[in-house]
C-alpha cells in the first residue's frame, strides 16, 4: 500500500508541476499580450493626437508587429484623443484603451508674430489647421528682418558658405516670411496638401526641397 501511495504521490507531483508550468506559460503569454496591447494603444493615441501624423491605425499595426502581435481591432480615428485596440499574441487576446489629455501637452508655438501674416494667408492657414483637427500646426509665420538675419547667420555657420546657406534660408530682405506671405507648417504635411486641394485654399509650395513651406498663391511668379 505504501508503495502504491508513493507512486500516486509521484504522479500527482508530476501533474502538479506540469499544471503549474502551464499556468506560468499562460500567465506569461497573457502578460506579453497585455504589454503589446498597451504599447499599441499608446502609439495609436499619440499618432492620433494633435502632434501626430493622423495615421493611428497604420501606426497601431506597425507597433503590433514590433511586439510580435496581430492587430485584431483598432477603434482609432485621426484627431481623436482616445483609442481602443485589441491584439492577439500566440492565441491570447488582450485589449487596451489609451486616452490623451490635450491640456497636458505643450503647444507648438509660432516662430514669430502670427499677427504679421497677410490677412488672406492667415485666414487660409486657420482654415487648414482647423480642418486637420490638430494634425497640422503652424511652426513659423511672420519674421522680422533681425529674425531672418539670425536664421541666415546660423545657416551660414552650418553650411560654410553664403551660396550653400542661400539654398536653405533666404537672405534677410528676400524672405516671404518677412512680408507675412509665407508659413512653415509641421505635423502631417501630406494631409495639409490634401486639405489645401479639398478646401481650395490659396496656398502653394514653391520649393521642392522645403515641402513644409507654404506661401500665399500669387505671392511670387510661379
Amino acid at each position: 500500500m505504501s508503495v502504491l501511495v508513493a507512486g500516486v504521490g509521484v504522479i500527482l507531483s508530476f501533474l502538479l508541476a506540469t499544471f503549474c508550468a502551464e499556468l506560468g506559460l499562460a500567465a506569461s503569454l497573457k502578460a506579453r499580450a497585455q504589454l503589446a496591447a498597451d504599447a499599441v494603444a499608446l502609439a495609436a493615441v499619440a499618432e492620433s493626437g494633435p502632434y501626430g501624423g493622423a495615421r493611428p491605425e497604420a501606426v497601431a499595426r506597425r507597433y503590433a508587429r514590433a511586439n510580435e502581435a496581430a492587430l485584431l481591432e483598432c477603434r482609432c480615428v485621426a484627431g481623436a484623443t482616445a483609442v481602443q485596440v485589441s491584439v492577439r499574441v500566440d492565441g491570447v487576446v488582450a485589449d487596451a484603451r489609451a486616452v490623451l489629455d490635450p491640456e497636458f501637452l505643450s503647444p507648438i508655438l509660432p516662430d514669430g508674430d502670427v499677427s504679421g501674416l497677410d490677412p488672406a494667408l492667415r485666414s487660409a492657414v486657420n482654415q487648414l489647421i482647423a480642418a486637420s483637427n490638430g494634425s497640422v500646426q503652424l511652426v513659423s509665420g511672420f519674421r522680422s528682418h533681425d529674425h531672418q538675419q539670425r536664421l541666415w547667420n546660423e545657416a551660414l555657420a552650418k553650411y560654410g558658405s553664403a551660396e550653400a546657406a542661400d539654398d536653405w534660408v533666404a537672405p534677410p530682405g528676400h524672405s516671404m516670411h518677412e512680408h507675412g506671405l509665407a508659413v512653415d507648417l509641421g505635423g502631417n504635411i501630406e494631409l495639409a496638401v490634401h486639405l489645401v486641394e479639398r478646401l481650395d485654399l490659396p496656398l502653394w509650395r514653391p520649393m521642392d526641397h522645403e515641402p513644409w513651406h507654404f506661401e500665399l498663391t500669387g505671392s511670387r511668379s510661379s
